[in-house]
């Protein structure tokens, strides 16, 4: 049973992303989508770093409309319309890397290039990196559940409790306390309602990725804490 949930929240999830691309805002649409493909994770080897967030946060903000520009420019080389317009030798000249290199050396960011698709990648790696980290430690998570006195019989006036449990096993030093409003959260469910710990924990995962206040790195601190602790082990 659990699979299936899993299964079909993944079908959802699939189709969400695809109704997106065809949103009105496509550019986050694409960021997105472009995060989601790769089904495992991939990690930089000595850090908790994934490879598809490292290369949206460094290089795709500039390759994108880099390449963006080169389809632009083939087509106008190739379109039989403008044929006429252009001189030949510059088109047995063009080279596609060199055009493309020349571009990424010019808009370098490290250089203080303004990228356009820059900020809209570092908003949806830090997105991708929190909803990669609850869909992980969801099975984990579960089972902490489970050793609670109310998981039987999990109500909206069991929540707060629960999430200071969650935040003791995260090690959020109250900072996943003070920031999950139950109310603001479940305003029409009366204190004594079931919620039970798969829409507890499908509404917890979206406010995880739609707050702003808590970063990946506040969520993530145990598994941090314990490879600070085993880098400096090796160390000894």
């Amino acid at each position: 049973a659990e699979d299936q949930k899993s299964q079909d929240s993944g079908d959802a999830g699939r189709y969400d992303d695809e109704a997106e691309l065809f949103a009105e805002d496509f550019q986050a649409g694409y960021v997105k989508n472009l995060l989601r493909l790769q089904q495992e994770v991939i990690k930089i080897p000595g850090s908790e770093e994934h490879y598809d967030i490292y290369l949206a946060r460094t290089l795709y903000p500039v390759l994108l409309p880099g390449i963006e520009l080169l389809s632009r420019e083939i087509d106008r080389l190739t379109n039989k319309e403008s044929a006429n317009k252009i001189d030949p030798s510059i088109r047995a000249r063009f080279n596609p890397c060199i055009f493309l290199a020349e571009y990424l050396m010019r808009n370098n960011p490290t250089h203080g290039a303004k990228l356009e698709y820059a900020e809209l990648f570092e908003q949806y790696a830090r997105v991708e990196k929190i909803r990669r980290f609850f869909q992980a430690k969801r099975q984990k998570i579960f089972k902490h559940f489970t050793l609670q006195e109310f998981n039987s019989n999990f109500r909206k006036c069991d929540i707060a409790p629960y999430i200071q449990a969650l935040d003791l096993l995260l090690l959020m030093d109250r900072k996943l306390i003070e920031a999950f409003d139950v109310e603001e959260l479940w305003p029409e469910v009366d204190a004594n309602e079931t919620v039970g710990f798969d829409a507890f924990y499908e509404t917890l995962s979206r406010w995880a990725v739609d707050q702003t206040d808590l970063t990946y790195e506040d969520f993530a601190r145990i598994d941090l804490d314990r490879n600070e602790r085993l880098h400096d082990f090796k160390k000894k």
